[in-house]
């Protein structure tokens, strides 16, 4: 519960940059993991928007010897739990003294590099996100993302459709923006939607690969 009182805290503070107000459900990063859960080859994983680290925390349980995670986050509030009750779990032990996980504070925008990544997991909260933000983090996930690779994110069920009716003026054009961005990206490279039920609320997870390797 205290996890989610700061995810709370930290919506009320910021909440464009949050754009929820409860973490993800273990069922929603279970989803969010999928295709990595069934990799059969050595992978590095990026995690953006990691929040208090419920896909964080579920990655943990299932990372590979083989592979390296690194967990990018913005909020200072949300990196103090990652640091210390996330990373710091046992689940985590061999990772971090193999120096195979990092935490990395900042923008996802701003990481360098190119083809790094087997598998991108976003809890960015997209929609809530300016057209160019969205076509900036979206552009850097294609950067950094190796051919073949996966990009996985979510959004809740029905929230683009209903932002679109009951916003106002700039908010509802800006909404209609973003989900014109997001439909083409979806139709374009998704190849898998799992709808999660059991998360507050409802989510989808999506799946999608940027060149023809899938």
């Amino acid at each position: 519960m205290r996890q989610h009182v700061r995810f709370l805290r930290q919506y009320l503070t910021s909440p464009s940059s949050v754009g929820a107000v409860w973490p993800s459900s273990q069922s929603l990063a279970r989803a969010l993991c999928e295709p990595y859960a069934c990799a059969d080859r050595p992978s590095a994983i990026l995690e953006v928007g990691a929040g208090t680290g419920a896909v964080t925390r579920y990655l943990g349980r299932i990372l590979r010897p083989t592979d390296q995670l690194d967990v990018c986050e913005l909020a200072p509030a949300f990196l103090r739990v990652l640091e210390e009750e996330v990373l710091s779990d046992a689940s985590f032990d061999r990772a971090r003294n193999e120096s195979r996980v990092r935490l990395i504070p900042g923008r996802v925008q701003d990481l360098p590099g190119a083809g790094r990544y087997d598998f991108v997991i976003s809890g960015l909260p997209l929609t809530a996100f300016s057209p160019e933000d969205v076509d900036e983090v979206i552009g850097t996930v294609r950067r950094l993302i190796r051919p073949g690779g996966v990009f996985s994110y979510f959004e809740y069920v029905g929230l683009r459709r209903l932002s679109r009716w009951i916003r106002l003026g700039d908010r509802r054009r800006r909404m209609r923006r973003v989900s014109s961005r997001l439909d083409d990206m979806i139709r374009a490279h998704q190849f898998r939607r799992r709808v999660v039920l059991a998360n507050i609320p409802p989510a989808y997870a999506r799946h999608l690969c940027f060149d023809k390797r899938r």
